[in-house]
C-alpha cells in the first residue's frame, strides 16, 4: 500500500486476502500485487487527494492485474508459496527498470551522502 496513507503516523502497510476454512492446494500460485502508487498526493488540511485524477485509471489497471492474475514488472507477480515462504510481493516482484532515469540516481545519490555525512 502507498507509504504514505496512515500519514502523519509512519507505518508500512501491507493486506493479505484470505478465504477462512479453504485449504491452500500444494503448488497453486498467488498472486502478488505491489500497489503503492495509488495517485493520490498529500495536500495540506486535506489528506490524500486524487489531484491529478490518476485513480480511475490505476485502480482499472491494477483490478485487470488480480482479475486476469497478470505479471508486471514492478506491480503484480504469481508464486507459488508455502507457509514457510515469504508472503510478501517485494520477496517476488520483478524491478522494473525502465521507470529509472538520472535525475532519479542523482537524487538518491545526494540523499545518501547527506545520510552518511549527518551519520559520520
Amino acid at each position: 500500500m502507498p507509504t504514505d496513507l496512515f500519514h502523519p503516523v509512519g507505518v508500512i502497510t501491507c493486506i493479505l486476502v484470505f478465504k477462512a476454512h479453504n485449504i491452500h492446494p500444494k503448488g497453486k500460485k498467488t498472486f502478488f500485487g505491489y500497489f503503492r502508487d495509488d495517485g493520490f498526493v498529500k495536500a495540506k488540511h486535506r489528506g490524500r487527494i486524487d489531484e491529478d485524477n490518476k485513480w480511475k485509471s490505476i485502480k482499472q489497471e491494477w483490478l485487470n492485474l488480480y482479475l486476469n492474475r497478470e505479471s508486471k514488472a514492478g506491480l503484480s507477480i504469481t508464486q507459488a508459496v508455502t507457509v514457510k515462504d515469504e508472503w510478501c510481493a517485494e520477496a517476488y516482484i520483478e524491478t522494473d527498470y525502465s521507470t529509472l532515469n538520472k535525475e532519479d540516481f542523482e537524487q538518491t545519490l545526494k540523499k545518501y551522502v547527506a545520510f552518511d555525512i549527518l551519520n559520520g
